[in-house]
């Protein structure tokens, strides 16, 4: 039963960890749209949000974009 008690007092703060997690990856999405994606991520928030999504990953070889 102490589990139980746990897991509920725990849930709140999980939830709100998700929840800022989900607008961090949204408001870096935001702020890409308006970037190229072949330049290096400028704000540790477009990192982020590019490994998330998988856009703009540089994978080390060379497609001819110059």
């Amino acid at each position: 039963m102490i589990a139980f008690y746990i897991i509920l007092a725990a849930s709140p703060v999980l939830i709100l960890v998700a929840v800022v997690f989900f607008v961090l990856i949204v408001v870096g999405a935001r702020k890409g749209d308006r970037g190229d994606l072949r330049s290096p991520a400028r704000t540790r928030i477009d990192a982020i949000t590019r490994r998330v999504v998988g856009v703009g990953v540089r994978n080390g070889r060379d497609d001819g974009d110059n």
